[in-house]
C-alpha cells in the first residue's frame, strides 16, 4: 500500500465515522483515535521502509564502486583496514592521487579502493577521476549514487517525513498525543 492509499483510506475512515449518526460525540472520538493510530504505525513503517531501501542501494552502489563486496578472508579483512586506516591519514589531494598511482602500479587493489573512498568521502574529484579510468562500471555506478538522496541529510528526512505524517482528526484537534492514545485504546464495547 503507498501512502497516498494509506491516506485515502483514512480519509474516507474519518468521514464515515463523522457522518455516522449513531455514534456519541465520544464514541467518534474513540474511533477517530484509532483510525489515527492505525494510519500514523502504517505510515511510520512504509517511510521506514523507503529509508531502509534506500539506505540498501546506496551501500550496495559504494560496494560497486569501491569493490568491497562480498565475504572476505580474515586475511583480506586485515589487509582492507590496514588500507583503510593508511588512506585516512591522506589529507592532500596530490599526494593521494601520486598514492593512487602507486598502488595501481603494484597491483594493491585494497589500498586503490581506500584511495577512491577517501577521496569520495572529502570530495577529490581529480582522484576519483583518476580512479575510473580503468573501471567502466564506476561512473555509472556514481551516477546512480549520486541520484540517490542521502538519508541522513537533514532536508531529505523533513521532506521524505512530512509525506508520511497523517493529519490528526478534527474531533481531536485539542487532544494531546497521551490524550489521543488514551482514546485509542478504550474498547467501546466495555464502556
Amino acid at each position: 500500500m503507498t501512502a497516498q492509499q494509506i491516506h485515502d483510506t483514512y480519509k474516507a475512515q474519518l468521514a464515515r465515522i463523522e457522518s455516522n449518526r449513531t455514534y456519541s460525540d465520544h464514541a467518534k472520538r474513540v474511533l477517530s483515535a484509532k483510525a489515527y493510530k492505525q494510519a500514523a504505525e502504517q505510515l511510520d513503517t512504509l517511510r521506514q521502509a523507503e529509508v531502509d531501501d534506500l539506505v540498501r542501494q546506496r551501500a550496495a552502489l559504494q560496494r560497486r564502486m569501491f569493490g568491497q563486496a562480498g565475504n572476505a578472508d580474515a586475511q583480506t579483512v586485515i589487509a582492507r583496514r590496514d588500507a583503510n586506516d593508511r588512506a585516512a591519514k591522506l589529507d592532500d589531494p596530490r599526494i593521494a592521487t601520486e598514492a593512487l598511482q602507486r598502488a595501481e602500479m603494484e597491483g594493491d587493489a585494497l589500498m586503490s579502493q581506500a584511495i577512491a573512498t577517501r577521496a569520495a568521502q572529502v570530495g577529490w574529484s581529480d582522484v576519483l577521476a583518476a580512479y575510473s579510468t580503468d573501471r567502466p562500471g564506476f561512473a555509472d555506478a556514481a551516477a546512480q549514487f549520486n541520484e540517490l538522496p542521502d538519508p541522513d541529510d537533514i532536508d531529505f528526512k523533513l521532506r521524505h517525513t512530512v509525506q508520511f505524517i497523517a493529519p490528526a482528526p478534527s474531533s481531536l484537534a485539542n487532544a494531546g498525543p497521551a490524550e489521543v492514545d488514551r482514546l485509542a485504546q478504550q474498547d467501546l464495547e466495555a464502556a
